[in-house]
């Protein structure tokens, strides 16, 4: 990229750890720790979530407590089966009800400008949670 007067410059990378990596049938997690960031990526189509949500579970509430004033926790799904969504909703009412007061945490819902499912559930999530929760239409 070139700035003002010609000068070049160079994007430092911001340290980036892979917490939980990608498969077909679960997210992946990575943890942006300078910027407090959580990303979660990809798809949620498990038969039965509970050993991923509660590793999830556990990971965020550890790097929340590590992030001394805030987190943000992105969402960048493209597929969010029913009994995933039952335990993202789960483990979102958790932290709420762990950190609210405490930390400030805000969950940003990413979804496709043509995808409706995930524009719903980003609603139905912010509808029943009390944390800051932006929905934000990306073209990817």
């Amino acid at each position: 990229m070139y700035g003002k007067k010609g000068y070049f410059y160079i994007k430092m990378m911001v340290p980036m750890s892979t917490a939980i990596k990608e498969t077909l049938f679960t997210p992946s997690v990575k943890i942006f720790n300078d910027e407090h960031r959580i990303v979660i990526s990809g798809q949620s189509r498990l038969e039965d979530p509970s050993p991923f949500y509660e590793k999830l579970t556990l990971l965020l509430d550890e790097n929340i407590v590590d992030f001394k004033t805030h987190t943000s926790i992105d969402f960048i799904l493209n597929y969010l089966n029913s009994s995933s969504s039952k335990w993202l909703f789960h483990m979102l009412k958790g932290i709420q009800a762990k950190f609210q007061g405490k930390k400030i945490i805000t969950i940003n819902w990413f979804f496709e400008a043509d995808d409706d499912s995930m524009l719903e559930a980003g609603e139905v999530f912010q509808s029943l949670l009390s944390i800051p929760f932006n929905i934000m239409e990306t073209d990817r």
